[in-house]
């Protein structure tokens, strides 16, 4: 799909693909390091191909007892992301609960 064909390009409020407020602090580049960043991003482009007929990202595994919860592994080993399956008025979206990065492990579990 090219940029021109995206129908969730600049549509904050239809997008589905939410990220959680812990996800998104992840995203200030003074504070998370620049391959950190760029992982998540890449994981952020699995879900979209997930959206497009596509399987789960890589290696994502359900959480047991949690319905439509996933965790998956970060490229280069940077950490797990945690992500639910949802629906939106739209179609099927997904939820960014959090990120754990292999540095702020146990603290950031």
């Amino acid at each position: 799909m090219s940029d021109w064909d995206d129908p969730y390009d600049g549509d904050e409020e239809h997008d589905p693909i939410v990220l959680s407020p812990q996800v998104e602090e992840v995203f200030d580049y003074e504070v998370t390091p620049p391959d950190v960043v760029s992982a998540i991003a890449a994981f952020l482009v699995g879900l979209r191909e997930t959206l497009d007929g596509g399987r789960h990202p890589e290696h994502a595994e359900e959480i047991p007892g949690l319905p439509g919860a996933y965790l998956a592994p970060l490229v280069r080993d940077l950490g797990l992301i945690q992500y639910h399956a949802t629906e939106t008025p739209y179609g099927p979206g997904f939820y960014v609960a959090r990120v754990v990065r292999t540095d702020d492990y146990p603290d950031g579990f």
